[in-house]
Order: structure tokens, then sequence, then C-alpha cells
């Protein structure tokens, strides 16, 4: 058995974010990616087996780093602090990793790029946001129980922040960030429920 080396692997990896957010997907090759990582062209086929293996398992990785090792609010909390709370962790977890936001943005939106079975696998809904949203429900204080449409009034709004100015090496303020979520939860939340302002 091939010993691992790990040193190549992170080369690998690195160099897979990097060529990605330089010159996108459709110039991603195994090629290109073994000689920005510096090793031979033959070294990618040894850990993955093909471009599609790579990808998929670099977005498996990505994916639970950024988005299901969300933690849980604290349930004590009303739901609209709960969302919050979330919402802060998704901001913290993108604003640390920047390349790995567009890692998971680009093949999100290019899943022909993945393996079959992970196709589906694009939302930026995890568990932490869904035991809020479950609970917003549940409590009749959502706009809707579309969960795309959700999504689309607080995390894709985010994760598109945090993208552009990562683009242009720009920090997202903590007061942009808490702004976002003010308005998120104006979007997605009903103002009055039983006759009182949430």
């Amino acid at each position: 058995m091939r010993h691992r080396d790990e040193n190549k692997i992170n080369a690998l990896i690195q160099a897979s974010f990097d060529l990605i957010q330089e010159a996108g997907l459709s110039e991603f090759s195994m090629s290109k990616l073994a000689h920005r990582a510096g090793v031979s062209a033959a070294t990618p086929y040894i850990y993955f087996d093909n471009k599609a293996g790579l990808l998929g398992e670099l977005y498996q990785q990505v994916r639970q780093e950024l988005v299901t090792n969300v933690p849980e609010p604290d349930p004590i909390l009303p739901v609209r602090a709960q969302f919050s709370s979330v919402m802060h962790a998704y901001a913290r977890h993108f604003t640390r990793a920047p390349k790995h936001v567009h890692f998971m943005t680009s093949l999100a939106a290019n899943p022909e790029y993945l393996p079959e079975k992970m196709r589906s696998e694009d939302s930026l809904l995890g568990p932490a946001m869904m035991v809020v949203i479950r609970q917003a429900y549940q409590q009749g204080q959502l706009r809707t129980d579309n969960l795309d449409l959700i999504v689309a009034q607080g995390l894709q709004p985010l994760q598109w922040l945090m993208q552009g100015r990562a683009r242009h090496n720009l920090q997202v303020k903590d007061q942009e960030v808490d702004q976002l979520i003010e308005l998120a939860i104006h979007a997605i939340f009903i103002d009055n429920v039983n006759g009182t302002i949430k």
C-alpha cells in the first residue's frame, strides 16, 4: 500500500482552491492542478480517481466546514435571536475561509462538475438553520414555508456579500453583517405575531 504524502495532498487541495478562484471550473484540469501544486502529472490520480472525484471530495469537506458544522443556537433564545446567532456563525465561517466559499459557490452553481450522486447537495441550509426554521414554522412566525425563498433572503445575500468582498481583498464589517441579518429577519419573519411585535 502506498504511503499517503499529506504534504502533496494539501498542496493539491490548496492548488484546487486557487485555480478555481483564479480561472473558474471550466479551466480546471488535473494536469493544471499537478503543475500548480508542483507535483508530477500522475500524482493527483494517486489520491483521487478523477476530476469529479476530487471536486466531490473537496466539496463535501468544504460544505461540512462552512455549513454543516455551524453550531445550533441556544434553544432558550427567542427564534429571531436564534436566527441571528446562526447567521453570525455562518458569517464567521465564511470570513475565515473565503476561497472555500468561492469553491462551494462555484460548484453549487455548476453541479455538473460533481459526481452525479452529489448534484443535489447544493443548499446552504445546514442542520442549525433547519432547527431555527422548523421552530419558526411551528410558531407561525415565517412569511413563507418555501425554503428556497428563505435561503434567498438570508443565506445567499450573506454568501454573496462575503464572496464579493473577498474577491477584492476587503473585509465585511460587523455592522454590515448585523444590518444584513436585520434585513433578512424583516424579509423572512412576520412582523406581527399574536398582536405583538417580535
